[in-house]
């Protein structure tokens, strides 16, 4: 269990990264405050993610170890990795929605869960153009119980989708982690509504790097709780 909303976060992303990773062929491994996958690079997708914002001192091993063109998720954005050759990519907030308290609401029709391979790949396609980027999600992530592929389908089409995962208990409830969130822009809200409809009672985070959006999040009930950045080994 964590102790903050903050650190539920970072947890959280580090296990879905370790889902993505490990699927891929990579092997893993925490430590005390970090994750770091080794053996396979994807793109979008760190080699280390911080989950504390003071890891222990093999940290900075991890960091010369790692190979040109990885990166690392700095979950507290309070880290200068310039020093070991790295270069600041992208800033971001953390969001957090507390578990509602209120009763159970309808399922929208609309809502899937991929559960075969084609599925998936009808996702991915949904989810990004690049076609280089599809084989960035495995088949095995199908398997994995604390991995769900959503999606919100009308006209036999996939119009929005979403990956959540299980990650650690924050006071006493399972937080669902969200993310690789695809919609049209001026949909988001409704998309976001439809999509954590299954998970009225569970707490769920998520980050954006976008924040001409984070008030969409804010009326479904999201809380911003600190920011994150992402370093790229150069």
């Amino acid at each position: 269990m964590v102790s903050g909303k903050q650190d539920a976060c970072a947890l959280n992303n580090a296990l879905w990264c370790d889902a993505v990773l490990k699927a891929a062929g990579a092997s893993s491994r925490f430590s005390t405050g970090f994750w770091q996958a080794s053996g396979t690079v994807l793109p979008l997708y760190p080699n280390i993610v911080t989950t504390s914002a003071r890891p222990d001192p093999d940290f900075k091993a991890a960091l010369q170890s790692l190979p040109s063109n990885t990166a690392v998720k700095d979950s507290f954005d309070c880290l200068d990795l310039s020093s070991f050759g790295f270069q600041k990519l992208l800033t971001g907030t953390w969001l957090f929605r507390p578990a509602p308290s209120d009763k159970r609401p309808a399922i929208s029709s609309t809502w899937q869960k991929i559960s075969h391979r084609e599925g998936l790949r009808k996702w991915a396609h949904a989810w990004n153009d690049t076609e280089s980027l599809h084989h960035i999600f495995s088949p095995r992530l199908l398997e994995t119980n604390a991995v769900d592929f959503a999606a919100i389908v009308k006209d036999d089409a996939i119009k929005a989708g979403a990956v959540f995962n299980a990650g650690p208990k924050f006071k006493g409830k399972e937080v669902m982690g969200l993310s690789n969130l695809f919609c049209r822009r001026n949909w988001r809200y409704s998309a976001l509504r439809e999509l954590l409809a299954p998970y009225p009672h569970r707490p769920v985070c998520t980050y954006e790097t976008d924040d001409d959006i984070l008030a969409v999040y804010r009326e479904l009930g999201f809380e911003t709780c600190g920011r994150l950045s992402v370093w790229l080994k150069t």
